[in-house]
């Protein structure tokens, strides 16, 4: 097995990644509202597997993978496909790496932190980073050589209409965009889709999954419990080999 325990790695106690945090996200993206975007990074590895000769099956890794809702339906996509894939992942939250692995049970999870990888050097073929800060060094050891890196960040309008509801000018996403020494980049795409918000627990849901549930006023929360009715989802999806 190629993931283990990291020993050096402090786990964080802040809590914005505690049980009470990760429930309402899980939550939110069980109910599928990024399920397009787990399509989309789905299609993309297949794509580039087809082109590919790889013998033994694919190692597949999430470098903060939270409660593993993107490496589940990816790796299920990709299996229903009929391709060979093991996939593991970590998250600097225990409280994350503990749901994951009880949601997951045919996938390898781990606590540690994604700027020191408990992998061995040159033992994946393609690594997944969804919103979560990384070291491109990091990801460059861990891969094969022309192995796959999909990095996925907000896009410009990514949840612009919470933003407008907290902030009188709202700013966009700077969607700049850089390639990290030792990678080429293969392509870059943008997959942006409007997403309903039928309730008052998905608004809450949502609203727990950015850095505003904890600094905003308790009036702006109920004011976007009320009246927050679609979002913009927005992400900037960038495809990079190693050499």
């Amino acid at each position: 097995m190629s993931i283990c325990y990291s020993h050096n790695t402090k786990t964080v106690n802040h809590p914005a990644i505690t049980k009470t945090w990760f429930w309402p996200v899980g939550g939110f993206l069980q109910h599928g509202h990024y399920q397009a975007l787990a399509q989309r990074l789905a299609q993309v590895l297949q794509k580039n597997m087809d082109t590919r000769s790889v013998s033994q099956p694919w190692q597949f890794f999430d470098a903060g993978c939270g409660e593993g809702y993107y490496m589940g339906s990816i790796l299920a996509q990709l299996k229903s496909q009929g391709y060979m894939v093991q996939a593991s992942g970590i998250d600097i939250s225990k409280a994350a790496v503990q749901q994951a692995a009880k949601q997951h049970k045919n996938i390898q999870f781990a606590v540690a932190s994604t700027f020191d990888l408990p992998l061995a050097a040159n033992s994946q073929h393609a690594v997944v980073q969804v919103f979560a800060p990384a070291s491109s060094a990091q990801i460059h050891r861990v891969l094969v050589d022309n192995g796959l890196w999909l990095s996925i960040n907000p896009a410009s309008d990514h949840l612009f209409e919470l933003k407008s509801m907290v902030y009188d000018t709202p700013q966009q996403h700077s969607a700049e965009l850089n390639i990290a020494e030792g990678f080429r980049l293969l392509e870059h795409q943008r997959l942006r889709f409007v997403i309903a918000l039928h309730n008052a627990e998905q608004r809450h849901n949502l609203l727990m999954m950015t850095p505003f549930y904890w600094s905003i006023s308790e009036e702006k929360k109920q004011r976007l419990r009320q009246h927050l009715q679609t979002v913009t989802a927005d992400f900037s999806i960038s495809v990079l080999a190693k050499h």
